[in-house]
């Protein structure tokens, strides 16, 4: 494969690093990458472990997280509990392959379910 060819692919860390920021990696865009792969090794297909498959992966990634925030985000408030923050934060980690960070929607969501476990301790306290 030449220089030339290379670069007609992102690399697998330039696609993770898209994805961290937020870039959507659409069916468009892995089908693209996919045919490209396939005809960069003369037909054969894409490779395992490579760029179609990784995009693949996190495009797999991205929409597991938008569909468990998206369900916790439609939650009142007040019934966001612990387990929905850990589903959120689960779902973010693989996307970003590494634990959410400091104002991460991980970190909101648990701060949140923090606040209503506290609230209802009180409440139970209080009776």
């Amino acid at each position: 494969m030449s220089t030339t060819e290379q670069q007609q692919l992102p690399s697998r860390e330039e696609l993770q690093q898209r994805a961290v920021e937020g870039h959507p990696i659409t069916t468009d865009e892995v089908s693209k990458i996919a045919k490209t792969e396939a005809e960069l090794t003369d037909g054969r297909g894409p490779i395992a472990g490579g760029v179609a498959a990784t995009a693949q992966s996190l495009k797999a990634k991205q929409e597991h997280f938008i569909e468990v925030a998206s369900e916790v985000s439609h939650k009142p408030v007040n019934e966001v509990t612990k387990e929905d923050a850990a589903a959120v934060e689960s779902a973010e980690a693989r996307l970003l392959g590494h634990r959410p960070p400091k104002g991460s929607t991980a970190a909101t969501i648990q701060s949140i379910a923090d606040k209503n476990e506290r609230l209802m301790s009180e409440t139970k306290e209080g009776s």
